[in-house]
């Protein structure tokens, strides 16, 4: 489980992962299971998550892909 804490106005990314062939069926990408997204903690101005997804999801925070940019 990747675990992350954003604050207002971050954001994360789900995406395939770039060596997936993109003719890949959607019901392939999920065969490890769905993703799940769990709220670990909370407070006035953070959110901690918990985020399990195959392993053929990526999970990026924009800002490390505005630094690959």
């Amino acid at each position: 489980m990747l675990i992350l804490t954003r604050r207002s106005g971050q954001s994360i990314r789900l995406m395939p992962d770039p060596g997936l062939d993109p003719a890949t069926p959607i019901g392939d990408l999920f065969r490890g299971g769905p993703i799940q997204i769990y709220v670990w903690y909370m407070d006035e101005d953070r959110l901690r998550l918990g985020i399990e997804a195959p392993a053929k999801i990526v999970v990026l925070r924009d800002e490390l892909l505005a630094k690959k940019r």
